[in-house]
């Protein structure tokens, strides 16, 4: 009798055993959190204005964090993001960027730099045809990734618009992301769209031209900050008759496979008796992602 029962709790363990082994494997939560943040590293300034500390400062607040993906525009300093990947590449070991590197030639990268906990598999970047004002510098454009979470698959996009009152510029930048988003287009794949338009929310006309040419969708900002770029009150932004503006944004596409969104707006500020200041001149935005259980499932999963 003894030996019976022994064997049916070895058959008991085994069965439990199989049954955990053959479960889908899931990621530490069931929503993707993600941030995008301009965080103000302009080429060619970082030796000479203090933004390596601002750097270290970026990296030490965001490495306690729990965004699976963070997608930084304006990180064009290379000194910065060397000090700032010292401190995130343990939790953030998979960095891509920034795209549109040239060696060959005086124009900067497109700022854009993406870290994730997983992997993402980067499909196509392009880089944007026209610029003007100081955007010539840099080569802006937009970087289209794709990854799996919780056995689904969805498309994560960062790019960063031209900037200044060059309306018709951003109206073509739109459709070549546009473009971009379309040749890689799933019916039941969700794509995310992070980053700075510069295209200011309150301008109706502009804000309406951009959802429609992207065939993208915005949502409400949860929390008390409604603005990404504050020249009333950020330390680094603010200008004696500026005003508060939405700028940034995380757009979806393929809503329906998103089962919910929250998105919220962040102010990291620090204050120590040296250096006492917003780490950015843009406030960052997040969002917390629900896929819909209509959204791909990974071969096998």
């Amino acid at each position: 009798m003894k030996t019976k029962s022994l064997l049916l709790g070895v058959l008991l363990c085994f069965i439990s055993t199989f049954h955990l082994m053959s479960q889908p494997r899931t990621m530490e939560s069931e929503n993707l959190r993600i941030l995008s943040w301009n965080i103000y590293m302009l080429p060619y300034l970082s030796w000479f204005n203090g933004n390596g500390h601002r750097a270290k400062i970026i990296g030490e607040e965001l490495v306690n964090s729990d965004y699976q993906i963070i997608v930084f525009q304006e990180a064009f300093s290379s000194k910065c993001r060397r000090i700032m990947k010292k401190i995130l590449q343990e939790k953030y070991p998979y960095q891509y960027g920034p795209s549109n590197n040239s060696a060959w030639s005086l124009r900067s990268n497109s700022g854009l730099w993406v870290l994730s906990k997983f992997p993402l598999n980067q499909l196509k970047s392009i880089k944007f045809e026209k610029a003007s004002g100081y955007d010539l510098i840099a080569q802006k454009g937009a970087t289209l990734f794709e990854g799996e979470f919780n056995g689904r698959l969805f498309q994560l996009m960062a790019t960063h618009l031209q900037s200044s009152n060059s309306q018709d510029i951003r109206d073509k930048q739109y459709r070549e992301i546009a473009g971009l988003l379309k040749e890689f287009y799933t019916p039941d794949i969700p794509q995310i769209l992070c980053g700075d338009f510069n295209t200011e929310m309150s301008n109706k006309s502009h804000y309406e031209t951009m959802l429609k040419s992207l065939d993208a969708d915005n949502g409400s900002l949860s929390g008390n900050i409604q603005t990404t770029y504050d020249e009333l009150n950020n330390t680094l932004a603010k200008q004696k008759n500026g005003k508060g503006e939405i700028i940034d944004y995380i757009l979806t596409r393929n809503t329906s496979c998103i089962a919910s969104i929250q998105r919220q707006v962040l102010e990291f500020y620090h204050s120590e008796t040296t250096f006492q200041s917003n780490l950015s001149d843009h406030y960052a935005l997040e969002a917390t992602v629900r896929f819909a259980p209509s959204a791909t499932l990974v071969a096998g999963k």
